[in-house]
């Protein structure tokens, strides 16, 4: 593969999020993560050095010490800082790194298995990166060069009966240590952390992703895995690639999320019933006949947002940020916020018959981690810069500014997508300058229509799925862009086509549960099919911080005591409302 040069991300402590769900999901992240006692976090690593350990200790999986998410959490307040222009936050990312720096001994071992070590090194490199706090980057040498001397290096592969590769050595999710010390060594040219990652790649997996499979053939690679952190492995591959060059790591970093896009997501983006990866033979179809675990949501989010990322700008090609456009708005978007008390949602359930949505039953599970990461990095994925302009990946309501040559340009943009179908984007800039302005077209529009300053655009020719307008810009200047979004059906897998989710453009709509017959068609799911059986109503105001006021009303609701429910975004669903994300279209069911 020949990377298409060009793209970057913006400069996060130059983007912002706009009145808006996203924007309101952050600040209710940073009231919770911000709000927790520096002394409670530390209070467990303190006590096992033996320490003075003030504070309380967290519940559920936090009780005895916060390792297996304390690195996520760091991380995590860094980039929120970005997010809501907040210094408190980044302040309170470093006393924690520099708190827990002074919990280890001497020799630098950090007495930790691999699973919080990774997430502590992922912690360490977000606050030197996203806070400038470089000591960080000193701290993580001195627990790289201990882990270098006793981590055990069996590194076996997974297996169905031990599917995140820890026996017997006990070295968990080994596979996904190599991500973060290749990302401190582009962020600061230490090389014992690109030779300390090097010893941790996973070629038994990645050899299967080297190639693509010939057209009509099916994957042929290793599933019954832990899906997520199989995934995430993806990440270490690309971030070998950044960090080396080595075009063989982009084929199987490219290829990983094409094969988890093609085989292993729902229509949602969330991947792995019962955490497992599957094989391309209708078991994903299946597993929503009775497993409640469709998606492990947080963290599916999390691996999905930095492999989209690091493709962007490895390729340019805009296809990679497809999946993570569905679990914006699918995935953590549509997931109950964090509760104060450490309660997250953890799995999806996208059950036939009827879903609900929960929290996890423990406080501070590992969701809790990625939950933090992943709102707070929804930023990261929608503006990308090159040499001769900005290119917009996401549509939700941001903006950002950069140096066009020498003049300073801010691009704001302001949407309600997907209540509408529109999205406007304005430009302020300090003198007139040229430069591209390009939009993703999405795959499931119908085409964009452009209009600046109130006169249409001919829609420009799309290459790699972007679509270009080049002029002189000036502050003032208005492009409104119509995205084409659309009622539509997805199938589970190609062995069940006709069990399905209905989506509006990138959004997977829910159907009412509650005392409601299922939804069914007498043919295929056709364009025409579905507009004459299902009409677009006006916004009902919806509930809670995400409720999105999408709705769509069947044309004929049938028996009257128990009608065919009617349609909202995923997004909209209350904790424990009953609902219906895939349907058996050509089977209604009454009792």
């Amino acid at each position: 593969m020949t990377p298409a040069p060009g793209l970057r991300p913006a400069d996060p402590s130059r983007v912002r999020l706009l009145p808006g769900p996203f924007a309101e999901r952050a600040a209710h992240a940073a009231e919770v993560y911000g709000g927790l006692t520096p002394d409670d976090l530390l209070k467990g690593f303190r006590r096992n050095a033996g320490l003075p350990a003030p504070g309380t200790d967290l519940p559920g999986w936090a009780s005895r010490t916060t390792e297996a998410t304390f690195g996520q959490w760091v991380g995590g307040l860094a980039r929120l800082a970005h997010t809501l222009g907040d210094p408190a936050l980044s302040a309170r990312a470093v006393e924690l790194a520099d708190g827990w720096a002074a919990t280890l001994p001497a020799d630098g071992d950090a007495r930790m298995a691999t699973y919080g070590w990774e997430k502590a090194a992922c912690g360490l490199v977000d606050v030197a990166e996203y806070a400038g706090h470089t000591d960080a980057l000193g701290t993580l040498a001195r627990i790289t060069e201990a882990a270098a001397r006793t981590f055990d290096r069996s590194r076996s592969p997974a297996t169905r009966t031990d599917r995140d590769g820890r026996k017997p050595h006990g070295t968990l999710e080994w596979y996904t240590l190599a991500e973060n010390p290749y990302r401190a060594y582009r962020l600061g040219g230490d090389t014992s952390f690109r030779d300390f990652a090097a010893l941790w790649h996973y070629d038994a997996y990645w050899d299967h992703f080297a190639t693509r499979p010939a057209p009509g053939e099916r994957w042929d690679v290793p599933v019954w895995l832990h899906a997520y952190s199989h995934v995430n492995t993806f990440c270490s591959a690309a971030e070998a690639h950044a960090a080396t060059g080595d075009p063989r790591m982009l084929d199987i970093a490219v290829n990983g999320l094409d094969w988890v896009r093609e085989t292993q997501a729902y229509a949602t983006g969330g991947y792995g019933p019962g955490e497992w990866s599957v094989p391309d033979d209708g078991t994903l179809g299946r597993a929503l006949e009775w497993r409640t675990d469709s998606a492990e949501i947080p963290c599916d989010t999390w691996a999905v947002f930095k492999l989209s990322r690091r493709l962007l700008a490895a390729t340019g090609d805009a296809r990679h940020a497809e999946l993570a456009e569905r679990l914006l708005f699918n995935g953590i978007g549509a997931s109950l916020p964090i509760q104060g008390d450490g309660r997250s949602y953890y799995y999806a359930d996208y059950r036939l018959g009827n879903a609900t949505k929960l929290r996890h039953w423990d406080a501070w599970p590992c969701c809790s981690g990625t939950y933090l990461q992943a709102v707070a990095a929804i930023p990261d994925l929608v503006y990308w810069l090159s040499d001769d302009g900005i290119s917009v990946a996401q549509y939700l309501p941001a903006e950002t500014s950069w140096r066009q040559g020498e003049t300073e340009v801010t691009l704001r943009q302001h949407t309600a997508f997907p209540e509408t179908d529109h999205t406007a984007l304005t430009v302020e800039t300090a003198a007139p300058v040229r430069f591209t302005l390009r939009l993703r077209v999405p795959s499931w529009s119908s085409g964009l229509a452009l209009t600046l300053n109130g006169e249409r655009l001919d829609p420009p020719p799309a290459a790699d799925g972007w679509a270009a307008v080049e002029r002189e810009w000036r502050t003032g200047d208005r492009l409104e862009v119509t995205l084409g979004a659309g009622l539509h059906a997805e199938a589970a897998d190609r062995e069940h086509p006709l069990r399905a989710a209905l989506l509006h453009g990138p959004v997977v709509l829910a159907q009412e549960g509650v005392f409601s017959a299922p939804f069914s068609l007498d043919g295929p799911p056709s364009p025409d099919a579905l507009a004459a059986a299902l009409r677009r109503t006006d916004p009902d105001g919806g509930d809670g911080p995400f409720a999105a006021r999408l709705r769509y009303e069947p044309t004929d609701r049938g028996r009257e005591e128990q009608p065919v429910g009617a349609f909202r975004a995923l997004s909209g669903v209350r904790e424990r409302a009953p609902h219906r994300v895939y349907h058996d279209l050509d089977r209604p069911r009454f009792i």
